[in-house]
């Protein structure tokens, strides 16, 4: 993540968790219990935020560890018992195969399209053999620097059609187990995949 979105993050964290409660809150639970069936092992929240998913996530049955490249977001996840840790999309601090699944919502938008096999090799890298995948990004297809209603500083954001998730996915190596949509009230489509990394 560029410094600008970083920052914008920690500056506005507790905005950030106010503007997400309804989100998750209606957020389908199909999705999670189908991912949570899938693991084997611990998993990895790339880009936690304020730990509202790693609490649901946990609530599986899931031991999770989250990671953040906001040292706030990880202050607050750690606010709610969670295990959290600050770290680089690009270079995550763990061993290879150390995760049965990594769950990745609407964090990796936060990476221009340019860049973003770079953090789905450490995904890669970091998971077991036939490790579970969970990403979850938004549609669309610009790339800019975008201000939401809870947060009135830009954060960076890449837009996604289905299509090109799914070329990404199979270019670097995942074979897509599941896929749904999400559409909550007037925002935009959310495109939520599972897959499984290919040894």
């Amino acid at each position: 993540m560029d410094k600008k979105t970083i920052d914008a993050y920690n500056r506005l964290a507790k905005e950030y968790d106010g503007e997400t409660i309804d989100f998750w809150k209606s957020f389908p639970e199909s999705f999670i219990s189908r991912f949570a069936e899938l693991i084997d092992g611990r998993v990895l929240n790339i880009g936690s935020g304020p730990g509202r998913d790693g609490l649901l996530l946990r609530k599986e049955g899931l031991e999770v560890v989250c990671l953040d490249a906001s040292e706030e977001m990880v202050r607050l996840s750690s606010e709610q018992g969670l295990e959290s840790v600050a770290g680089d999309f690009n270079n995550l601090p763990f061993p290879d195969g150390a995760f049965g699944g990594v769950w990745a919502y609407t964090s990796l938008l936060h990476i221009p399209k340019a860049e973003v096999a770079q953090p789905l090799a450490e995904i890669k890298r970091v998971l077991k053999n036939d490790g579970i995948f969970a990403l979850g990004m938004i549609e669309g297809g610009e790339e800019l620097y975008y201000e939401s209603s809870g947060m009135k500083e830009p954060r960076w954001f890449s837009f996604y059609t289905q299509e090109e998730l799914e070329k990404l996915l199979h270019k670097n190596g995942f074979e897509i187990l599941y896929f749904e949509d999400y559409k909550p009230g007037l925002k935009k489509k959310y495109l939520n995949f599972i897959s499984k990394a290919r040894g």
